[in-house]
Formats: C-alpha cells, structure tokens, sequence
C-alpha cells in the first residue's frame, strides 16, 4: 500500500471511533421521552423533556388558546359596539355643533345636557345624545333649552351674529335719524325764542292797551255820572223855579250818553 492509503486508512479508523463513542454516549445519555410526568410537577429550574409533559403543555395551550380566541372574539364584538357607537356620537355632536351656529330647525341652538345612567340608575359623566330600542330605532335625547338674559331661548351664534349686524345697521340709521332730529330740534328751537320774543312784546302791548282801557273806561264813567248829577241838579232847580213863578224856563232834555 502507498503511503496515502496508509493515511485514508488511518483517518477511517479515527472517524469510526469517533462516531462509536458520539453514539454510545447518546444512547448513555438519552432523554426520557416516554418516562410519565413526576409526581408533584418538575423540580423548580429543571426543564424535563417528556412526551406527557409536552402533550400536557400542549392541552394547556390548547385551553388557553380556545379562552383566548373566545375573550378576543367578545371584546372585538365589544370594540365594534364601541366603534359603532363612536361613530354615531361623533354624528351627533357634529350635528349638534351646526345647532351651535344656526340652530335646531332655526329655533334654540343649546340645551341642557342629560347623562347616562350607570347600572345603579346614578347619573355618570357620559353625555346621553340619543336612545335605540330593540328594534333599532334612533331617538335624540334633548335637555331643556338654556335661557338667556332676555328669558327666552338661545338662538345660534351665526342667528344671533345675523341679528346683531341687524341691530348695528338699525343703531347706524336710528343715529343719524337723531343727528337729523337735533338739526331740526335746533332750528325749531330758534323759531321758538323769536315767537317767545314775539310773545312777550304782544303781552307788553296786550298788557298797556287793557292798561289804558281800563283808564278810559273809568274816566268815561266819571264823565257820565258827573253829567248825570248836573242834568239832575238844573231840572231840580228848574222845577224850583216854575214854583216861584219863573215864565219860559223848560227843563233840558238829558243829554245821550252812550254808556260805556
């Protein structure tokens, strides 16, 4: 033999012995594979590497894996409840916000929260926007309407917006009417002093002729009674005379005096 034969050979032996001594200390080595479970569990720390524990581990998982898949399926129905009713709460308060701005059909735009009941029939912190009955009927739920300074509903902000630029044109036009009226005030007050002016020297005039009146008034009465008396007097001593045996003597007619 060559002496590269020598050596394959060689190397062949050593590899044989090896693979002898790897297997012998398998087989002498060997897990218990169909050993039973002890008794008592396995010592704390070690990992035993028995089918009956494995199948047990498997039923355990298999347990937990059934209550998984069943807790898993009740909250996703859970979360889709949820979502669901998310989604009709965001509705609603997006509907509620437009109230905020316009109102409800254009009347009163905010009302007094209701809140849920918890299982007790206590109010919670939840805001209660609608009810469904059984058969999936949607119903809002409203609070009384808030009332305002002027006791009466409030309306929208863009309502109350709408009115507000109302009432600023309505003030604008009211004040220049005031402007207009203080320009007329005034003018009419003017005109009120001149006849005020006019007035009084009317009721100087008024006030000398009845002064004057009155004077004339009374002298013209002396005058009458004064010609009375001396119209009195000569017919008396006429008379007198007649009786003494006076010729040709008449009593003189009263004179016409127009009384005053």
């Amino acid at each position: 033999m060559t002496f590269i034969g020598k050596t394959l050979a060689i190397f062949n032996l050593l590899i044989g012995l090896g693979i002898v001594s790897w297997s012998a200390s398998v087989y002498t080595q060997r897990p218990a594979w169909f050993d039973p479970i002890p008794e008592g569990g396995a010592d704390k720390g070690s990992d035993p590497k028995v089918f009956a524990q494995l199948k047990k581990d498997a039923e355990t998982l298999a347990k937990a894996a059934n209550i998984a898949s069943g807790t898993w399926g009740a909250n996703l129905k859970t979360l889709e409840t949820l979502e669901d009713r998310r989604d009709k709460r965001v509705a609603e308060f997006a509907q509620r916000l437009q109230w905020t701005k316009t109102g409800k059909d254009g009347k009163n735009a905010f009302f007094k929260p209701v809140w849920e009941k918890d299982a007790t029939g206590k109010d919670t912190s939840v805001m209660q926007l609608y009810e469904e009955d059984a058969a999936g009927k949607y119903t809002q739920v409203l609070g009384e309407p808030i009332i305002g300074p002027d006791g009466q509903p409030l309306k929208g902000s863009e309502t109350l917006l709408t009115n507000f630029s109302d009432d600023v044109k309505k003030v604008t036009e009211l004040s220049q009417l005031v402007v207009k009226h203080r320009e007329k005030y005034a003018e009419l007050s003017l005109e009120i002093l001149k006849d005020e002016d006019r007035l009084l020297r009317m009721i100087k005039i008024r006030d000398a002729v009845q002064g004057e009146l009155f004077y004339l008034s009374s002298f013209e009465v002396n005058v009458y009674e004064t010609r009375e008396t001396v119209l009195r007097r000569q017919k008396q001593l006429v008379l007198r005379l007649m009786e003494l045996g006076g010729v040709g003597l008449k009593p003189m007619p009263p004179a016409k005096v127009e009384k005053p």
